[in-house]
């Protein structure tokens, strides 16, 4: 019988969420981002965003500082994400339309959410980014 390593006294069928999560936590999460902290105290600021008009030309240099950039409407609403992988997957490469390889519709969280609630959702709708908007849905990290 196969185990990830730690003490696991039952059978696997008789766990839940709770009991594995409880297990993992430590390795999952970093001292200051623990699963009940806020992500307004863990989010970093909006450094780089996109238009679905630019070209992924214009947003290279962005992916040398972060994995993904939010690309935003008019009234600064996020309307989607385009990472490194998005990129990588142009069929024109850097001369494609931002529009052409976003992931669309962006999910986004607010910033009085915890980092419980990101993980639940990257983990359900395999993600590795969430933007956090305010109020009025305007990324703000």
């Amino acid at each position: 019988e196969i185990l990830p390593s730690g003490e696991w006294p039952e059978n696997f069928s008789m766990l839940n969420f709770e009991d594995l999560s409880l297990h993992f936590a430590p390795t999952l999460f970093k001292a200051e981002a623990q699963p009940s902290t806020l992500l307004a105290d863990v989010m970093s600021g909006l450094r780089f965003s996109a238009a679905q008009d630019d070209l992924l030309e214009a947003i290279e240099h962005c992916f040398d500082e972060v994995s993904g950039v939010p690309v935003l409407d008019e009234e600064r609403k996020c309307i989607g994400v385009v990472s490194r992988k998005d990129r990588d997957k142009a069929t024109n490469g850097l001369k494609s339309p931002v529009s052409e390889v976003m992931s669309s519709p962006a999910i986004t969280l607010s910033a009085d959410k915890t980092v419980s609630d990101a993980a639940v959702i990257m983990l359900k709708k395999k993600i590795h980014r969430i933007p956090i908007v305010n109020d009025s849905n305007a990324v703000i990290g």
